[in-house]
């Protein structure tokens, strides 16, 4: 039965945006946890292939690195940093579908007025976690392949203007976003398939369409604010680094710790993004259908605790940690100065 919330939530989609987001300004939200949790797979998987990059760099190793890679010769280290790389790629793409299952329950169960506790929400984003990556990885071949053409019809009419691909995503990302909005959360509150999910989400778009405009710009809008926010911020670093002389002697013994409090941190960011953008939708989703019966998997199955690592560890978390660790083991034993006489 719907609740007196999601009966509440309203339509227009101004007032609908605004309630979203004074969800996400309480302080008993419920993402400060999940955004841990999202933190800690980046850093368990992701944190040693930036680790072992950051000891390349202050040891002098990556200038050496660089230099072999022109004669076709890669030093040792190299091969354990390309080893890194593969649990880092594999926990980065799993963190981002699991922060957006993870948002979406945790947004659910705040939209229909009972909050589910961490463990309850990562049981649902487990649990959806593979319909979430199929229906991700659709619409991601969808948008490149539209993108791609509108960007080459565009370069070749106008020539080589820096703000088309700005441009040409915020377009594209509304157009093929728009009837696919509503995916994620028929996925996750709805108990939907990945075909049907998006079958389902054109429906709901179409029956809305002004409302489906309106929650897929905020959508895309968020994400592209905080990827531009990111990279400005990257780019302020990099300089302050340069221009300092930190790169060649800043000391060996803080890159570890710090790579691990960058990785981490933008773990937290990746879930709080997510959040912002999936809200509007989550709520756009619940006032139409009513339903978010998907969430009582959660509720009424758990994930157990029996052990200390529960429920954060799964085998494939553990082996990729453990493929991560011996890298960056081996890694920083083959840099030059560092292996054992």
């Amino acid at each position: 039965m719907p609740t007196a919330e999601t009966l509440a939530i309203p339509l227009g989609p101004r007032r609908l945006v605004g309630r979203a987001l004074d969800l996400l300004t309480r302080q008993d939200a419920g993402l400060r946890g999940a955004s841990f949790y999202i933190g800690l797979i980046l850093l368990l998987t992701v944190g040693p292939a930036v680790a072992l990059t950051g000891l390349a760099v202050a040891s002098g190793a990556g200038d050496a690195f660089i230099g072999a890679g022109r004669e076709g010769r890669f030093p040792a280290w190299a091969g354990w940093l390309f080893l890194a790389a593969v649990p880092a790629l594999l926990g980065f793409v799993a963190a981002g579908v699991e922060a957006r299952a993870l948002a979406t329950a945790v947004i659910g169960g705040r939209a229909e007025g009972r909050p589910l506790r961490l463990r309850e929400s990562i049981t649902v984003a487990r649990a959806r976690f593979w319909s979430v990556l199929g229906a991700e990885v659709l619409v991601g071949i969808l948008s490149v392949a539209v993108e791609s053409v509108l960007t080459f019809a565009l370069t070749v009419a106008l020539g080589g203007v820096d703000a088309i691909g700005y441009a040409v995503s915020v377009v594209v990302g509304v157009v093929v976003g728009t009837p696919f909005i509503y995916t994620t959360a028929g996925i996750v509150l709805g108990e939907a398939g990945t075909l049907e999910a998006l079958r389902r989400s054109v429906r709901l778009a179409r029956a809305r369409k002004q409302l489906a405009v309106v929650v897929t710009l905020f959508s895309v809008m968020a994400g592209l604010v905080v990827q531009l926010g990111l990279g400005v911020a990257a780019d302020t670093v990099s300089r302050v680094i340069s221009g300092t002389g930190l790169a060649s002697s800043f000391p060996t013994a803080l890159v570890v710790p710090l790579a691990a409090a960058l990785v981490f941190a933008y773990g937290t960011l990746i879930l709080l993004t997510e959040a912002i953008a999936a809200a509007p939708a989550v709520h756009a989703f619940v006032a139409l259908t009513h339903y978010t019966g998907g969430l009582e998997r959660g509720r009424r199955e758990p994930l157990p605790v029996q052990h200390a690592w529960d429920p954060w560890f799964t085998p494939g978390l553990a082996a990729a940690t453990a493929v991560g660790l011996a890298a960056l083991v081996l890694g920083v034993l083959a840099l030059p100065g560092t292996a054992p006489a």
